[in-house]
């Protein structure tokens, strides 16, 4: 028991001497170094770059070719005059280079509408970054505030122990004046073991929170740092302005409206190949031909050449079913957009929920907690005394630490609750 409560004692005195980490800094580490964050970050940025007037087709492609080519077959050609001519191993040799410019001019609108979905996809990637920065910072907020409750209850169950302690030395006494009994001195060794599992349970919970945060801030999980010695309290919230907020805020419902539109646009793209194209061309080039044989010695061409060319689609059968199936997706979209948002709203009303039933959970709690801490300075002395009974004063010291760690739980959620709407309502970054 001994080495249990040293271990214990040097535990908790590890991460005073650590550095101190508020949530502040923690959320801005994580906006820095979290991955989540950096491969959101790259998606966003590969979407801006994309968002370009050349990936929708709306500007011309100028291309430059050139070739040279030698033909050393031999021939012969026979002509209706009568007349033969024969070449053994004759050379027919062709060079030639030429500057093309293609530039589409009217491809339904379909370049427009490619465009526009680009410039909607951009705005979707800089959604999806809020959304992961929102998240991260909800998780980050999250962990540290849940740390900040472990630790507070680990000083809750250390008065705890030091109480269980000093009845263990009060009984210890007792039983060597034959003022206590044998039975009520391993009782006082049992439940100073009980509190002692617990004790070390917290402190396992500690640990693997602090590793998760140290995660979430992408930095080795072994850091040991400090964290505030209170959750702040919550501020004062309308559920009407922050269901107004949700609406119109929320990264979630933004994302399902812009791929609502995205699924528009690529309809409007798809119509567009099923009407006529006008493209222009123009070139510069220049030809050589020589030849042993046949009706040119040689041939020469330098000069530009320019024009259009219409097409007209006659029948495209899978376009159309492919117009079809953008259809139905615009349709599955906006279903999926009425579903979105009715989800919210259910989350909305059940996060206001729980956080009022937090608040009202914390102001009885603090009301209550003075009251139970006098009840247990009390209960000691007069177990010391021997007024009270062991049985009486363990249940008043449940009572303390249950009172203690439903105020810690009580303010915690709370908190998050309140991290939950402002999220919903797009208020969190």
């Amino acid at each position: 028991m001994r080495r249990i409560t040293i271990a214990i004692t040097i535990a908790l005195a590890l991460p005073s001497a650590a550095q101190q980490l508020t949530a502040d800094e923690a959320v801005r580490i994580s906006l820095e170094n979290n991955y989540g964050v950096r491969i959101a970050r790259n998606a966003a940025e590969q979407a801006k770059l994309a968002n370009n007037p050349g990936a929708a087709g709306m500007l011309p492609r100028l291309d430059a070719f050139g070739a040279y080519s030698v033909d050393n077959a031999s021939t012969e050609q026979q002509f209706f005059t009568g007349e033969k001519r024969e070449a053994d191993k004759a050379n027919t040799k062709v060079i030639n280079g030429e500057v093309v410019l293609n530039w589409t001019l009217f491809d339904g609108l379909s370049m427009f509408a490619a465009k526009d979905r680009l410039e909607v996809l951009e705005r979707l990637g800089e959604t999806q970054l809020r959304r992961e920065l929102e998240g991260t910072i909800y998780d980050v907020l999250t962990s540290y505030y849940q740390l900040v409750q472990l630790e507070k209850a680990v000083l809750v169950q250390r008065e705890g122990l030091q109480t269980s302690q000093e009845r263990l030395k009060i009984t210890e006494t007792g039983e060597r004046v034959g003022a206590a009994s044998g039975l009520e001195l391993i009782q006082a060794r049992l439940d100073l073991s009980a509190d002692s599992a617990q004790m070390l349970n917290l402190m396992q919970q500690t640990v693997v929170t602090r590793n998760a945060l140290n995660t979430l801030l992408a930095r080795d999980p072994d850091i040991q740092f400090a964290v505030d010695t209170m959750i702040p309290p919550t501020g004062p919230m309308d559920l009407a302005a922050l269901r107004q907020a949700t609406l119109s805020a929320n990264t979630t419902l933004q994302e399902a409206r812009e791929t609502r539109i995205v699924a528009d646009l690529s309809v409007k793209e798809l119509r567009g190949i099923l009407l006529p194209q006008l493209d222009g061309f123009a070139n510069y080039g220049y030809s050589k031909q020589t030849s042993e044989v046949g009706f040119l010695q040689s041939s020469q061409r330098l000069g530009p050449q320019y024009g259009l060319t219409l097409s007209i689609p006659l029948f495209r059968g899978g376009n159309i079913k492919a117009v079809k199936q953008a259809k139905l997706v615009g349709e599955q979209a906006d279903l999926s957009l009425q579903q979105t948002q009715l989800q919210l709203e259910r989350d909305l009303l059940n996060t206001w929920s729980q956080y009022e039933n937090a608040q009202q959970r914390v102001a009885l709690e603090e009301g209550n907690l003075g009251g139970t801490r006098t009840q247990m300075e009390v209960a000691l002395e007069s177990y010391r005394v021997g007024v009270s009974t062991a049985v009486q004063l363990r249940d008043v010291q449940q009572g303390v630490m249950n009172a203690e760690k439903r105020l810690l739980t009580a303010q915690f959620e709370a908190k998050v609750a309140e991290l939950q709407l402002r999220w919903l309502a797009g208020k969190l970054l």
